[in-house]
């Protein structure tokens, strides 16, 4: 299992991640397969996207339709006493995992595709991304 350490600045931020997957999984030695991806939390989100500011923008206001912050009280807020219910929704509606091929020592994805992690939560954390990578083939037939 291959560990990423992101600093979030929180809210609404936004991270590619491509390039430093690409880097472990290389030095991690990783085969050819499907690598799974998953981002430790229930604040943020994962997706694989065109990572441009006006795609980004388009996401954003799409979630926020439909999990507004918009100063209604969540029931999450209700029973925890912490206000980011939507963070919560925004999360679950995006999804915390994907799994991305990767082949020849890199990802076998359209050079516009990249691999996202959003923050939706209310302040800055360090978030964790883990990975399973796929065995190399040397490993696959011991």
């Amino acid at each position: 299992m291959i560990e990423l350490t992101i600093p979030s600045s929180g809210l609404n931020s936004h991270y590619d991640l491509t390039d430093e997957l690409t880097e472990r999984l290389r030095e991690h030695g990783a085969g050819d397969g499907l690598a799974g991806v998953f981002a430790h939390g229930s604040t943020v989100g994962l997706t694989i996207m065109r990572y441009e500011p006006g795609a980004i923008a388009d996401l954003l206001r799409l979630l926020e339709r439909l999990a507004p912050d918009d100063g209604n009280r969540y029931l999450h807020e209700l029973t925890t006493e912490d206000p980011n219910g939507f963070s919560h929704l925004k999360s679950s509606l995006l999804g915390t995992s994907v799994l991305v091929p990767f082949r020849d020592g890199g990802l076998g994805m359209s050079p516009s595709h990249r691999v996202v992690l959003i923050d939706f939560d209310l302040k800055p954390a360090t978030r964790r991304v883990l990975i399973d990578p796929p065995r190399a083939a040397k490993e696959e037939t011991q």
